[in-house]
């Protein structure tokens, strides 16, 4: 990113780090993604928040939920997580990504909530994916292979929304051989926010979406796995985060990362 930019993305956040090769922006996303190049990044990978507003005076909220390790922790309400804020600022999202995503690249959005209610939002992501500017191209089902919380379908897994700019192709990369659409990766044992991804699930995206040395967009980066796969796997990357305290501990994540160099490049990260 060129120090023009890097200036003007400056001006509007609250924070900005330079990590070796990643750029963390502590803002809102809908500022800071219209101050992004058109046709600069290869891939977006990003888990908005769902709108189905968890921890707000609900048993998340009360008695919590338990963590890989076995804990049990209750659940802080995450912004702009009210079915109407969502589709705002995935909307807004979405906008920006036909924009700044190059003409063959991918978007992927992990936003569906284990596939169920209280509304449907894998339906309206799906068909929200497939218009200004971008075309649906597949579902990809994350199983987390415990089941989690609910009433007589208890939830196990996620929906990946796949998409790519309208009149493009989805990128892959040559040496990834093709996958099922169905990735088993277990929650990670150590949790650092109450809808954190195991590390694999995007570096697996990312391996076949993002070429080496690429460029990969997380606009809701929360606590910065996304960065943590990015970084490893060789690929450069731009993190944004509104919560303070999430920013931190991807800074502190991604540092990390950084230190211990590109572990992943020309491996099958599915454990």
């Amino acid at each position: 990113m060129d120090d023009a930019r890097l200036d003007a993305i400056r001006a509007v956040a609250v924070r900005v780090e330079v990590v070796g090769r990643a750029v963390l922006v502590q803002a809102d996303c809908r500022d800071v993604l219209p101050l992004l190049a058109a046709d600069s990044v290869d891939m977006i990978w990003t888990d908005p928040p769902y709108g189905h507003s968890n921890g707000v005076d609900d048993a998340l909220s009360v008695i919590g939920q338990i963590k890989g390790d076995g804990s049990r922790t209750t659940m802080v309400p995450i912004a702009n997580d009210d079915m109407d804020s969502m589709r705002f600022m995935v909307d807004a999202m979405l906008t920006e990504a036909a924009r700044v995503l190059k003409r063959d690249c991918c978007c992927c959005c992990c936003c569906c909530c284990c596939g169920g209610g209280p509304r449907p939002t894998f339906a309206w992501l799906a068909q929200r994916m497939d218009s200004s500017g971008l075309s649906f191209f597949h579902s990809v089902i994350w199983d987390k292979k415990n089941p989690g919380i609910g009433w007589r379908y208890r939830r196990q897994h996620e929906m990946i929304m796949v998409a790519h700019r309208k009149g493009g192709r989805l990128a892959w990369n040559e040496e990834v051989p093709a996958m099922g659409n169905v990735l088993s990766f277990a929650k990670p044992l150590s949790e650092f926010h109450t809808n954190q991804k195991p590390r694999e699930l995007p570096a697996k995206q990312i391996e076949a979406h993002c070429p080496v040395g690429g460029l990969v967009l997380d606009p809701f980066m929360g606590s910065g796995t996304t960065g943590v796969a990015a970084t490893q796997l060789g690929r450069d990357f731009i993190g944004i985060e509104l919560d303070p305290s999430y920013f931190d501990i991807a800074c502190h994540r991604i540092d990390q990362a950084q230190r211990q160099g590109d572990l992943f490049i020309s491996r099958n990260v599915e454990a």
